[in-house]
C-alpha cells in the first residue's frame, strides 16, 4: 500500500535564495512526501536537496525556447521514469518546463509563484496548463481565477540565538552607541541594497551601520562590486559589510538591530515587487523591528516602520526613529506578537501537503490517524459468499471505535448466520434485518442507526483492498469541509469477454492519476471516467449531514440510486472529492447475458430517476447506433467515413485499454461487440422505464 505522496519538485538549481529556502524548509517539516528534486541546472539548491538525501536529477535549461522545449523533453523522461504522483514547479520557468513535460502523460502539475515576474501571457498559460497554484502572497493571485490557487505564506521559523551569540557567529562587533541594520538578500539590484548604502550617508542614520547577509547572483556578478565602490563613493565604506552566505539566517538574526526588505522595480523588471519577505518574517519571530516597502510593510504591520519604494530618505527617518532604544523595544515586542499570526513550518508544511494531495486525488495520503471513527454500512440479500469476502477484508482495517452495520434484506440463505457469527466474535459488527428492503432502504436503515458522523459504503461482492479504510478516515480528518468521498474500484477480468467489458464500460484507476490528453478528451465526451459528483456505492464515504440534505439515497431507484445520490449531495451544496487510494475490487457477473442484464437494469435505474444527465447519457448512445446505422447503410461516402470515425475515437481508449492489458488480442478484437451489446442494453433498460413512467401518468 503507497503511503507518502509521490512528489516531483522543479527548481532552479543554481543560487539558494528566499524561493528555494521556502520549498526547502516545508520538506523539511513533514514527512508525507516523498520527494525527487529536479534543477534546471546544478549548483546550491541541488547541492541542498541532496545533502538532505532526496534523489536529485538536473536538467540543464536556458532562456531560449529551443532550450526550454529541449529540457521539456529530458524532464519528461524522467517523469515517466520517476512516476510521481504530482509535479510541484518554482516560478515561470519551471512551470511552463514542467507543464510542457508532465501533460503528455497526464501528471497534475502544480506551480508555485514567489513573485509577479512574467505576469501577462506567460501567467494566464499556466494558469490554464497547470492543475493547481500556491501563492507565497494573497496579492499574487488578486485579479485571477487559477485552478486551485491557495495562498501559503512561508512558515515563521523557530526563534533565534540571544544577540551576543548571533554577533559572535556572525563576527560582528559594533562600536558602543552603534546600531546595526541587517539585510538577508542576493547580492541583485531589485533588492535595493543600494537605497540602505545610500541612506547611511544621511544625517538620519548616522549611528548605523550595514551588514548584508548574502551571496552574488550569477545574473548580476558584479553588482557587489558596484555596492564596495559606491559606499566609498559616500564616505560609508568603513560601515558596509558582506558577510556572503549564510545558511540560516533565522538564527542569527538577533545580532541586527533591524531588518531592511527594500525590493524595488528595475529597468530590467518593472513589474518588481517582494512577494512576501522570509528575511520579514525571520525578524518578527526575534522580534527585530523590519524597515519594509510595500507589500512586506502589510506583513510587518506593527512590527516595522513602512517606508516607499526607491526612498533612501525615507529609509534614513526609519533608522532614525529606531535609533530610540524604548522605540526599537516597543515595535520588536509588537513584531514577537505579529509573527503569530503566521503557521510554524510544520502547519505549513502540512497544508501543503494536504494541497497537493488533494489534487492528486489521494487526500490524506501520508497522513497516519485513528480519527474519526468511521461507521461502514453495508446491504446484503442471499449472498454468503460475498458478505464473507467483504467481512474478511474490512474487519482487519477496523480501528477501536469504529463500526461495520450489516444491513441483511431478509435473506434466505445462510448470509444472515454468516452476519450474526461475525457481530458475536467482533463487537464493532452489528447486524440489522430489515426484510424487503432494497439496497437504497437497506443503506438508509443502517445509516440512520450509525453512531459516526462519518460513513462509508461498499457492497457485497466487492473486496475492499488493505487501506481502503485508512484512505477514506485520512480524506476526512485532513478535509472536514468535504461532504462526499468517492473511492475507485478495480474491476476484475480474466476471460476475453470480461476483459472486453471492463475496457468497454469502467474507467481505470491509472486514468485517474495520470490521465493523458486522449483518456481527458474522452471523458469529457463520452463519459465513463471517474467524477467525483457521481459515486458507485461500491465505495464511497459521506459525512451524515451531506446524507441528509441529499434527502438519503432515493429509494424509489432499484439501480443507479448511488450516482443520483451523489449529485443530490452536490446539488446540496456539498464538495465532493475522490479517494484514488480507496480502492476495492469488484468481480463481474459470471456470464456476459447476466452482465447485459445488469446493465438493462442500470439503464432503467437513469430512466426512472429522469436525472437530464443520466438518463441523456443512455439515450444520446441508443440515438448515436440509430442514426449511425442509418448512415452505414444510406448515406454518402463522406457521411458514412465521419460515422466510421466516430466509431473509431469511441471505441478508441476501450481499445487502448483491452491492449495494454492480458490476452490484448482476444480482448480487442471483442471490443467493438461487447461495447454496443452493453450500450444497448442500457439504452433499452432506460427507454422501457421512460416508456413504463409515461404508461402510469396516462
Amino acid at each position: 500500500m503507497r503511503t507518502g505522496l509521490r512528489v516531483a519538485v522543479v527548481q532552479q538549481g543554481g543560487v539558494l535564495g528566499g524561493a528555494e529556502r521556502w520549498q526547502l524548509q516545508l520538506a523539511d517539516a513533514t514527512d508525507r512526501l516523498d520527494v525527487t528534486a529536479i534543477g534546471l541546472g546544478a549548483g546550491a539548491t541541488t547541492a541542498a536537496w541532496a545533502r538532505r538525501g532526496w534523489p536529485v536529477a538536473t536538467v540543464p535549461a536556458g532562456r531560449s525556447l529551443a532550450r526550454l522545449a529541449t529540457a521539456a523533453r529530458r524532464l519528461r523522461r524522467l517523469l515517466a521514469r520517476e512516476r510521481p504522483d504530482i509535479v510541484l514547479a518554482h516560478g515561470v520557468k519551471a512551470g511552463l518546463v514542467a507543464a510542457a513535460a508532465a501533460r503528455p502523460t497526464g501528471i497534475p502539475v502544480v506551480w508555485v509563484r514567489h513573485d509577479a515576474s512574467y505576469a501577462g501571457a506567460p501567467v494566464r498559460l499556466l494558469d490554464r496548463l497547470t492543475q493547481g497554484q500556491v501563492a507565497t502572497s494573497s496579492w499574487l493571485l488578486e485579479g485571477r481565477t487559477p485552478r486551485a490557487g491557495v495562498v501559503l505564506n512561508p512558515p515563521r521559523r523557530p526563534g533565534p540565538v540571544p544577540a551576543a551569540e548571533a554577533r559572535a557567529l556572525l563576527g560582528i562587533d559594533p562600536a558602543p552607541g552603534e546600531l546595526v541594520l541587517g539585510m538577508a538578500a542576493r547580492v541583485v539590484r531589485h533588492k535595493g541594497i543600494e537605497d540602505a548604502v545610500r541612506a547611511l550617508a544621511l544625517p538620519g542614520a548616522a549611528a548605523w551601520e550595514l551588514v548584508v547577509a548574502g551571496v552574488p547572483d550569477p545574473a548580476e556578478p558584479d553588482e557587489q562590486d558596484r555596492l564596495v565602490k559606491l559606499a566609498a563613493d559616500l564616505g560609508v565604506a568603513e560601515r558596509v559589510r558582506f558577510l556572503g552566505e549564510i545558511p540560516d539566517v533565522a538564527r542569527v538574526v538577533s545580532a541586527f538591530d533591524a531588518l531592511a526588505v527594500l525590493t524595488k522595480p528595475t529597468a530590467a523588471e518593472p513589474w518588481l515587487r517582494e512577494a512576501f519577505g522570509m528575511s520579514a518574517l525571520e525578524a518578527l519571530t526575534g522580534g527585530v523591528p523590519v524597515v519594509a516597502v510595500p507589500p512586506v510593510d502589510e506583513i510587518a504591520a506593527a512590527g516595522g516602520l513602512p517606508v516607499r519604494v526607491a526612498r533612501p530618505d525615507d529609509v534614513a527617518a526609519a533608522l532614525a526613529t529606531l535609533a530610540d532604544a524604548g522605540t526599537r523595544r516597543r515595535i520588536g515586542a509588537a513584531a514577537r506578537r505579529r509573527a503569530l499570526d503566521f503557521p510554524d513550518a510544520g502547519a505549513a508544511g502540512r497544508r501543503l501537503a494536504d494541497h497537493l494531495a488533494l489534487l492528486a486525488h489521494r487526500p490524506g495520503a501520508g497522513h497516519r490517524t485513528m480519527t474519526p471513527p468511521l461507521s461502514v454500512v453495508t446491504t446484503v440479500l442471499d449472498d454468503e459468499q460475498g458478505l464473507t469476502e467483504l467481512l474478511t477484508a474490512v474487519v482487519p482495517q477496523l480501528g477501536p471505535d469504529d463500526e461495520l452495520v450489516v444491513v441483511d434484506g431478509g435473506s434466505t440463505d445462510g448470509t444472515t448466520e454468516v452476519a450474526r457469527r461475525a457481530a458475536e466474535a467482533d463487537s464493532r459488527v452489528r447486524l440489522v434485518v430489515e426484510r424487503g428492503a432494497g439496497i437504497s432502504r437497506g443503506r438508509n436503515v443502517g445509516i440512520g442507526l450509525a453512531r459516526h458522523d462519518a460513513v462509508a459504503c461498499t457492497d457485497a461482492g466487492c473486496v475492499p483492498a488493505p487501506g481502503w479504510l485508512a484512505a477514506l478516515r485520512g480524506a476526512f480528518d485532513r478535509h472536514p469541509d468535504v461532504g462526499l468521498w468517492t473511492g475507485t474500484y478495480r474491476v476484475l477480468a480474466e476471460r476475453p469477454w470480461e476483459l472486453a467489458l471492463a475496457a468497454a464500460g469502467y474507467p481505470a484507476i491509472d486514468e485517474l492519476a495520470r490521465p493523458g490528453p486522449g483518456v481527458r478528451a474522452y471523458g469529457r465526451l463520452f463519459g465513463r471516467s471517474f467524477d467525483p459528483s457521481m459515486p458507485t456505492g461500491r465505495s464511497v464515504a459521506f459525512t451524515r449531514r451531506a446524507w441528509a440534505d441529499a434527502g438519503g439515497f432515493p429509494e424509489h431507484l432499484a439501480t443507479g440510486e448511488d450516482v443520483l445520490f451523489g449529485r443530490s449531495i452536490v446539488a446540496a451544496g456539498h464538495r465532493a472529492r475522490m479517494v484514488r487510494d480507496a480502492e476495492v475490487a469488484w468481480a463481474q457477473r459470471p456470464t456476459l447475458l447476466a452482465n447485459l442484464r445488469m446493465l438493462r437494469r442500470y439503464g432503467e435505474g437513469s430512466g426512472h430517476s429522469l436525472d437530464p444527465r443520466l438518463l441523456g447519457r443512455d439515450l444520446a448512445r441508443a440515438a448515436s447506433y440509430a442514426v449511425g446505422a442509418a448512415v452505414l447503410a444510406r448515406g454518402g461516402r463522406t457521411s458514412r467515413a465521419v460515422a466510421l470515425a466516430g466509431a473509431a475515437g469511441y471505441l478508441s481508449l476501450p481499445v487502448a485499454r483491452a491492449a495494454r492489458g492480458p490476452r490484448p488480442l482476444a480482448a480487442t478484437a471483442l471490443v467493438p461487440p461487447v461495447a454496443a451489446a452493453r450500450d444497448l442494453a442500457k439504452a433499452w433498460g432506460a427507454l422501457s422505464a421512460v416508456a413504463a413512467g409515461v404508461r402510469r401518468r396516462r
